[in-house]
Order: structure tokens, then C-alpha cells, then sequence
């Protein structure tokens, strides 16, 4: 039996089809079952392989075809509370624009206490204080020059991520949960370029996601595809009030 690579154009057969399968009956969420081994299926074969304890290089072969016969399940994730009341809140803002246009002046930055600047993460702080009392970077080391507002938040994406992964709350690259905050890395050069808030999975590597300074300057609910993502944020502190 081959090893299966992602590669382009992307392998695909009856045994990509049975691998797929085989991971969904497990909890690994691969994506669509089409027999096609793309990004999804190749982030689902690297978790089952950190729980086997195998090098997570996402490439099936015989040690990773027994992982897989010997069943090892995943642990069901669910969408943190927190998330859902900070999504909720996101929505209510859907087509809240920049006043005047271009100028990065929002009702945000006015909460925020820093206006006329790049306001995405800006969004996602006021969010999830607003409706689930959770402040983003909380405490984090590096205050105000790194974007650390005391009382408000964030205002910088590379510091969020930062405080993610310090609080164990980062989540590798994978279809995403409702909640979830999703960071991009748009030129693929390591460097973490905007945020938002993840509002549902749609087709084979793509979500939707709900986020401020997007577009024309607004908030925005749009299609993004896994491939422009760095990684996922999935708080589990609870919804304080």
C-alpha cells in the first residue's frame, strides 16, 4: 500500500476515501470524504499522530496505518461558552463601518480608548469583554507596547497569539469551532495579520468568520479558506456575569 503525501496535485483514490472514512468513524474530523488527501485530512492524520505519539509529519505510512487500525479515538471538542456569547455579540455589529470612511474611527476604538487605528483585534477584545467578561491578554507581560491595554484588551495580533498559546488555549491548524478566534497569516511567512471570530465550518478547508477591519473598513461575516490560517484561539475561561 503507498504512503499517502500532500502534494500537488493532490493525491487521491479509494484509499484516501477509506483513510477518511476511517478517521471520521474516530473523531478526527478529516473533512469532506471525497478521496481527495488535502490540508483537512492531512491536519487530522498529525493529531492522531501527536495522541500516538509519532512525528506529526501528516504523511501516512505503516506506523501511521497502525495507528489507525488500533482505534485511537479523539476527544470530542466542543465550542467554548465564552466564544458562543463573544460570536453573538460580533454579529449584532455586521456592517458597523469606519466613520469617515478610511480613517479606522469606530465605535470600538472609542470603547477601546485608542481610535483611528487598525482595529480587528480591537474587535475581538470588545467582544469577548462585552458579552462574556473575558479580557484578551489579561496581564500578559509587555503592556501598552505591545498592545496591552489594562481593563480593555488587545489591540495587537501577534500579542494575542502569544497569549494563547501561554494559557494553553491555542489550537493547531484544523476545522475550527463556533467561538473559536481565528488568526491569519496571509503571505504564509510565520507573521500572525489579522483576527476574528469563527461563526461555523462551511466546505473542505474553508469556515466562515466574523471580523472587524475587513472589507471596506467594517464588520464583516465572510468565507476564509484553512490554508490562510496560523492557528485558532479556543478559551475556556467561563463567561464571567
Amino acid at each position: 500500500m503507498r504512503d499517502l503525501y500532500l502534494t500537488s496535485p493532490m493525491m487521491s483514490g479509494p484509499d484516501v476515501t477509506d483513510l477518511q472514512r476511517r478517521l471520521e468513524t474516530l473523531g478526527w474530523a478529516p473533512g469532506t470524504t471525497d478521496g481527495h488527501f488535502g490540508p483537512v485530512t492531512v491536519e487530522a492524520v498529525r493529531r492522531l499522530q501527536r495522541a500516538a505519539r509519532l512525528a506529526d509529519d501528516g504523511v501516512v505510512g505503516s506506523l501511521t496505518r497502525a495507528a489507525v487500525d488500533s482505534g485511537i479515538r479523539a476527544t470530542p471538542a466542543e465550542s467554548s461558552p465564552s466564544g458562543i456569547l463573544a460570536l453573538a455579540e460580533a454579529r449584532k455589529h455586521i456592517g458597523v463601518r469606519e466613520n469617515p470612511p478610511g480613517s479606522n474611527r469606530t465605535p470600538f476604538g472609542r470603547w477601546f480608548g485608542v481610535d483611528g487605528v487598525a482595529w480587528c483585534n480591537i474587535f475581538v477584545s470588545y467582544c469577548f469583554f462585552t458579552a462574556a467578561g473575558v479580557l484578551i491578554a489579561d496581564g500578559f507581560p509587555g503592556g501598552r507596547a505591545i498592545g496591552v491595554f489594562k481593563g480593555k484588551g488587545c489591540s495587537y495580533v501577534p500579542t494575542t497569539e502569544a497569549w494563547l498559546r501561554s494559557i494553553g488555549a491555542w489550537v493547531d491548524k484544523a476545522m475550527p469551532l463556533p467561538g473559536d478566534i481565528v488568526i491569519y497569516d496571509w503571505q504564509g511567512d510565520g507573521r500572525s495579520d489579522h483576527i476574528g471570530i469563527v461563526s461555523r465550518s462551511a466546505d473542505q478547508g474553508a469556515f466562515l468568520a466574523v471580523e472587524g477591519n475587513a472589507g471596506a473598513g467594517e464588520v464583516v461575516e465572510g468565507k476564509r479558506s484553512l490554508s490562510s490560517v496560523r492557528g485558532f484561539g479556543r478559551i475556556r475561561t467561563p463567561p464571567v456575569g
